[in-house]
């Protein structure tokens, strides 16, 4: 009965690791020409390839696809159509405000057999489905997926400036594990133009494992250092191995923060306000500037280095 078991075990195995072989394989293939031996420059076909072990035509195999699709007159945004303010990239049609500040490709065994592209960002979202356009290096046209939007932040957001931004993780289902893309953007319509263009980041696994680790965005001007300090070091003390500090505007830190990025323990990630500080509503969250509101809009929870 055990060694049953054992192979009954071991064959699944195998079966889940050829699957996942196959999606990992190349989910982005150039599309040939007409000559059998040439390959047309800048085509590309995003789908499941068939194999021994093929996904396509299963339930699975259509839940990655579902929605994907290329939109041949897309292209690239140029360096001169994008729109920023500092780090953050924006995107805003009238009735969609996306202000966007990173995208990393999340290839974490949790997620499922397929990746995804996360997009950290604050936006006033109107209904209706938003579209990723994956770019990757050697096709012209963009992988096109529906966005999993989840809010990270309180639900009712902040109203800045009359209107109201929520937080957010926008999540974008990839075609498989290989070739990793090298940037995204986001629009409302399928085939619109966007004027972000994120390059996505691939997290490189610590070495060794970080267990535990603290992500918190710092955005009321100053704190006292030894208070900052005895945080650190019980926090240290506590398990945390890496302390990522989103820093919107700290005075009077800069020789704690590089004392303890010397040591190893801390990254700083310099985080201005996502929207220009103009005015806001004191009614809803009553603080003493506009800078402090927008910035602790812009703050994020998301422990992207080594969950």
């Amino acid at each position: 009965m055990t060694l049953a078991l054992i192979c009954f075990v071991s064959f699944g195995r195998i079966f889940y690791i050829a699957l996942l072989g196959n999606v990992d394989g190349a989910a982005v293939q150039s599309v040939p020409s007409d000559g059998p031996e040439t390959q047309a420059a800048g085509v590309c076909r995003f789908d499941l390839p068939d194999s021994e072990f093929t996904l396509r035509g299963t339930r699975l195999g259509r839940d990655l696809m579902h929605g994907a699709s290329t939109c041949s007159d897309v292209r690239r945004p140029l360096p001169d159509s994008l729109r920023t303010n500092g780090r953050w990239q924006i995107q805003d049609t009238g009735a969609d405000i996306l202000v966007l500040y990173s995208a990393f490709y999340d290839d974490r065994p949790s997620v499922g057999v397929a990746p995804w592209i996360r997009i950290i960002g604050v936006a006033k979202l109107d209904n209706g489905t938003h579209y990723c356009h994956v770019w990757y290096d050697g096709c012209d046209a963009p992988y096109v997926t529906a966005v999993v939007v989840n809010v990270t932040g309180r639900d009712f957001g902040y109203g800045i400036n009359r209107i109201r931004y929520v937080q957010y993780l926008f999540s974008c289902l990839l075609p498989g594990a290989e070739p990793v893309p090298s940037y995204v953007s986001m629009v409302a319509d399928r085939c619109a133009k966007s004027t972000v263009y994120l390059p996505v980041e691939r997290p490189v696994r610590a070495e060794p494992d970080i267990e535990f680790g603290v992500c918190v965005a710092i955005a009321f001007g100053n704190i006292p250092t030894p208070v900052f300090v005895e945080w650190m070091e019980l926090t240290w003390m506590l398990g945390v191995r890496e302390f990522n500090v989103y820093d919107a505007g700290m005075v009077n830190m800069s020789r704690v923060f590089d004392f303890y990025t010397r040591r190893g323990w801390l990254k700083v990630h310099r985080m201005p306000p996502p929207v220009a500080a103009v005015t806001f509503n004191h009614s809803e969250y009553q603080v003493g500037s506009a800078n402090v509101t927008l910035a602790k809009l812009g703050h994020t929870w998301i422990m992207k280095h080594f969950i």
